[in-house]
């Protein structure tokens, strides 16, 4: 029982070690063209294998764009673009990125 203990330990460790949430997720919205920009920072070896599987974008906490992704852009992280329409100042904005493996990371951004 202890050797199956130590086992899924040492299983869950070792995951842990590989697998990791976008260590950086940044936010820009373009007033006149209505493009909101979310990049992320994911750094992988492989972004076939580990990647960012999915984001999702809120509008005043509610959910307006959900986007499941199969491959990162880049080792490195990857940006995407999305079209919100008449967002009014002192909106907030939150996009939240989700790694296939283990990990979620958000970031938020008040329209001026």
């Amino acid at each position: 029982m202890k050797y199956i203990l130590t086992l899924v330990l040492m299983i869950a460790f070792a995951i842990g070690l590989f697998a990791h949430p976008a260590s950086n997720v940044t936010l820009s919205y373009d007033t006149k063209t209505q493009y909101l920009s979310v990049g992320f920072e994911h750094s992988v070896k492989n972004p076939a294998d580990h990647f960012i599987s999915g984001i999702v974008i809120k509008v005043g906490g509610k959910e307006v764009i959900s986007q499941s992704l199969n491959v990162q852009e880049k080792a490195v992280g990857g940006s995407l673009v999305y079209k919100l329409l008449d967002l009014k100042p002192g909106t907030v904005v939150e996009a939240i990125t989700e790694c296939n493996k283990v990990g979620k990371k958000s970031a938020k951004l008040t329209i001026k």
